[in-house]
């Protein structure tokens, strides 16, 4: 054989034995490319489950809150809520009240726990058939403890005796109303120093979010100051100085300043700002409210935040703990919030100039939240787990 046939049949030689070889390799890289695949496809499944195990959960765990404190009136909604929305009943691990996912014990809330089967596709080929996800979500029903947002006026807490939702109350008094179980006294009326003293300018320019807003910018735009009720709320979780008179510096974060004077005008212009800036969608009690009560989503300036959405309409009130003295500034404190559909108001002139609202009552997202009282006049569920 010649050297040019030999190399010829040397390297024939080699290739037929490295065609074995990359079969072997091949087939080995298969396994590893299929277990790849297999993590890529069947863990984007599980987690999509996870998802959706622990939002139907959430939804159930809300949905019962809404009963608290009646823990089987909560069962049933939050067993209604996942049958309605596909939650099999082999699904529900237990319902259980006053203690979170993790154990501790927290009164008013209630704990669903949850677990779902979830086949695998591909990881089959690694003999993995299927798996159980499971999840678990605490909510409670809490009293409202406050937020920013409040108008300076003060409901005092007499007139409040069982409160109906749709029922009207007058939130300022004017002169003609000076005297009564609910009335201010005095030169006082029932306006309140949330942020600052004083009338202030018109409503021309949005302040920024560290601007506090005397009255007529109070009305307009709502308190930059955090609002606290007490005790339900530790004063720290609220901001504002702290201060012991009505001198000119805010009071402890529960309690509030009488304003002095009617403020016709800058009355008038804060509600007149309010009205024309309310969405056409929000701007009616049909429109804000359900007919057997609540407050829409869509209506919520607290839930959704957008002019072109909520409802300026839509007002939080601080309800204050009895009458003020008369004349000056005093102090009263705040013993509970209640929302109100504001009703357009007569011709503000000279000293007449009453603002009435529209009790809702509700249950109100994205506000702080503080011990269930279940004489609250507001109050919020929220996921605590």
């Amino acid at each position: 054989m010649n050297t040019r046939s030999w190399l010829r049949h040397t390297f024939r030689t080699l290739l037929r034995q490295d065609r074995g070889q990359v079969v072997v390799m091949t087939a080995g890289a298969m396994v590893v490319l299929l277990g790849f695949a297999a993590l890529a496809v069947d863990i984007g499944f599980f987690a999509r489950t996870k998802r959706d195990l622990q939002n139907d959960a959430d939804a159930m765990a809300l949905a019962g809150a809404q009963e608290i404190p009646n823990q089987g009136l909560a069962n049933s909604k939050a067993q209604e809520w996942g049958t309605n929305n596909d939650v099999e009943p082999g699904e529900v691990v237990s319902i259980d009240f006053d203690t979170t996912c993790s154990g501790a014990s927290e009164p008013n809330t209630i704990t669903v726990r949850l677990k779902r089967s979830q086949p695998t596709y591909l990881a089959r080929v690694l003999g993995i058939t299927s798996g159980t996800l499971e999840a678990c979500a605490t909510a409670g029903r809490f009293s409202l403890g406050g937020g920013s947002g409040a108008v300076p006026w003060g409901l005092e807490n007499d007139c409040f005796v069982d409160a109906t939702f749709g029922w009207t109350y007058t939130l300022k008094y004017d002169s003609q109303a000076t005297s009564g179980d609910c009335d201010s006294q005095g030169g006082n009326f029932g306006a309140m120093a949330v942020d600052e003293f004083g009338a202030g300018p018109n409503c021309t320019s949005i302040p920024g979010d560290d601007e506090e807003r005397k009255y007529r910018k109070a009305i307009c735009f709502g308190a930059i100051r955090d609002l606290c009720s007490a005790p339900a709320v530790d004063a720290g979780d609220c901001k504002g100085e702290a201060g012991d008179d009505c001198s000119g510096s805010p009071v402890a974060d529960y309690e509030l300043c009488t304003e002095t004077g009617n403020m016709t005008g800058p009355t008038g212009d804060g509600v007149e700002y309010r009205m024309t800036h309310t969405s056409l969608a929000c701007d009616t009690w049909e429109e804000v409210t359900f007919p057997e009560g609540g407050l829409r989503n869509e209506c919520n300036p607290w839930l959704s935040g957008s002019p072109a959405t909520d409802s300026q309409r839509v007002i939080l009130v601080p309800i204050v703990d009895g009458l003020w003295d008369s004349g000056g500034r005093h102090k009263v404190t705040i013993v509970d919030f209640a929302v109100f559909f504001l009703e357009y108001p007569p011709q503000c002139t000279g000293n007449d100039c009453e603002i009435k609202g529209r009790f809702i009552e509700t249950r109100l997202s994205g506000v702080d939240r503080a011990p269930f009282d279940p004489d609250s006049a507001v109050t919020t569920v929220a996921l605590v787990e």
